[in-house]
């Protein structure tokens, strides 16, 4: 289901013109559509650790104790293993734990993230590789966390994403939304836990 079909779900059940295009459109209601629907997409990948947006990044080192990048997408560490050595589990401590650390080379026990990167401890020697298991924020079949165009299609399931959008769009208009809101709640749990990455 692209953004276009998802729009025409929407204007279907709320009583307005059904669109031809959404991305590029100057219509008051189309531009507010678009807006809701990229607020409901990082909602939802927020919401629940997708399979879609899971993914996993090589961190090498350098025999430095360097920060690791995780990429402009990262959003969290999946839960459970979020950070391992050789398949081996790396704990995650707090910035301020992790700072009473005294620099050292070695095979990771700890990691700690800040921002958009992680520190490891003991730090990896030069070539030695740690994996870390991300979700990413890139809900959007376009590789971003917004529709870019009406043929763009969300990477979460649709069919709670349109039920999403339903009940934002109720809400955000005046509209009796309860009823819309408690199916797209539903739904939202049934997909997470049939997905295997219920966090709610």
């Amino acid at each position: 289901m692209s953004l276009i079909t998802i729009a025409e779900k929407v204007a279907k059940e709320n009583g307005f013109v059904v669109p031809a295009n959404v991305v590029g459109s100057t219509s008051r209601e189309l531009v507010e559509l678009l807006s809701f629907a990229n607020e409901v997409g990082r909602d939802l990948a927020r919401r629940a650790d997708w399979t879609a947006l899971r993914a996993s990044v090589t961190l090498t080192g350098d025999g430095t104790a360097k920060d690791h990048a995780l990429g402009a997408n990262f959003k969290r560490l999946a839960k459970g293993y979020g950070v391992t050595v050789g398949g081996a589990p790396v704990r995650t401590i707090t910035q301020g734990e992790f700072a009473a650390l005294a620099a050292t080379e070695g095979t990771p026990r700890y990691a700690a993230l800040d921002g958009l990167t992680l520190a490891l401890w003991p730090y990896l020697a030069d070539a030695a590789t740690a994996r870390a298991n991300i979700i990413t924020g890139a809900w959007c079949s376009n590789g971003s966390d917004a529709f870019a165009a009406d043929s763009d299609t969300s990477l979460i399931d649709e069919d709670v994403f349109a039920k999403g959008l339903i009940a934002h769009w109720r809400r955000q208009k005046g509209m009796p939304y309860a009823d819309h809101e408690a199916e797209f709640e539903a739904s939202l749990a049934a997909a997470a836990l049939f997905d295997h990455g219920a966090r709610l």
